[in-house]
């Protein structure tokens, strides 16, 4: 027997990681339990499916992830500590988190309260400003690739299988977009072209999952799912849970925007607009209060192709209510920038 394409359970890789035990399986790889018998450490070993060893494009993705994800030290994304081949074995050696994904958390929960989701959130997007600082988007948000330790709670971001520098093109395979249909940006599903901001759309709309419980779009088929991110508006999550707040549905609405330019520019930015919205709603401070003239419904408003909401805040610095985001006059590509005391004079 080849044992290339044999279970690799009990193998020794590189003549130093031990396959202990299976994990999980996905489409392009499945995830082992094993040992790095140098350093003495347990560790997970993500190893590719050896029948895509001759997919040269699919190989230079799956090094890519390793060379992508270890450029990265940041405690809300998994490390990665080696990347190696055996025979036809492609692995990537990284680090173990013992806990669950945030989809099985919400198969067994159904949604989280807003503060819930906010905290997630919050982690999520710390580890996506990592990859956005270091000039890559990841390209494949989504609640599976999102790990919370059994420990702490803590928020790992994982999965840089897709991820590409945020100054490349199109990211298509056979003519094919490359990622998950229910999160993908207008822009990938109209031109495969992705960056930062797509992460963000991505981001909004996991968003909108974790406080409804369920995707924002629904089709026959993953292609249906895809236009109906170019073709329709993501609804406020209000329109779901009445009573919600305001502000939470303007953080939705300001990054699901079908105009990029209108989103935040980075995970740096959307984290920030999360954390004032955490801030306005912990005990002690003033409630939130939506701008005036804020209409939630209906969101499928022919004449407004791109939606944005501005976003505002009671509780900001002496008392004066501002808006947290606002146009940037000086800037065509990012035309929004944090407002208020600290914030500088441009988009952050």
């Amino acid at each position: 027997m080849d044992t290339a394409l044999s279970p690799p359970v009990g193998q020794l890789l590189g003549g130093r990681y031990h396959v202990d035990s299976r994990i999980a399986r996905g489409g392009m790889a499945t995830v082992y339990l094993g040992t790095d018998t140098r350093l003495d450490r347990v560790i997970a070993l993500k190893i590719a499916h050896p029948e895509l060893s001759d997919d040269a494009e699919f190989v230079r993705r799956f090094i890519g992830e390793a060379r992508s994800a270890a450029r990265l030290s940041s405690p809300n994304v998994v490390a990665i500590f080696d990347q190696g081949s055996d025979k036809r074995l492609h692995y990537i050696a990284m680090e173990y988190v013992p806990g669950r994904t945030l989809r099985q958390l919400l198969n067994e929960r159904g949604r989280l309260s807003a503060s819930e989701a906010l905290d997630i959130m919050a982690g999520v997007l710390t580890g996506l400003a990592a990859a956005h600082d270091a000039g890559f988007a990841h390209r494949d948000v989504k609640p599976e690739n999102v790990l919370l330790t059994t420990s702490s709670g803590t928020v790992k971001v994982a999965d840089f299988g897709l991820a590409r520098s945020v100054a490349g093109g199109v990211q298509t395979r056979g003519g094919m977009v490359i990622g998950t249909a229910a999160y993908l940006a207008p822009e990938q599903v109209a031109g495969g072209t992705s960056d930062a901001r797509t992460d963000v759309y991505a981001a909004g709309i996991m968003l909108f999952e974790l406080l409804t419980g369920f995707q924002p779009h629904a089709g026959e088929s993953p292609l249906a799912v895809a236009y109906k991110h170019v073709d329709e508006v993501v609804p406020p999550p209000s329109t779901v849970l009445p009573g919600l707040s305001g502000a939470v549905d303007a953080l939705v609405a300001m990054a699901t925007s079908r105009d990029p330019d209108l989103r935040p520019a980075n995970a740096g930015q959307f984290l920030r607009a999360i954390q004032e919205v955490r801030d306005a709603q912990t005990p002690g401070t003033a409630p939130y209060q939506a701008p005036a003239g804020y209409d939630p419904a209906p969101f499928d408003r022919a004449a407004e192709p791109h939606p944005s909401l501005p976003l505002h805040s009671a509780s900001r610095g002496s008392g004066g209510s501002g808006p947290l985001w606002a146009p940037a006059p000086d800037s065509a590509s990012h035309p929004y920038q944090l407002t208020g005391p600290g914030s500088g004079s441009g988009p952050h």
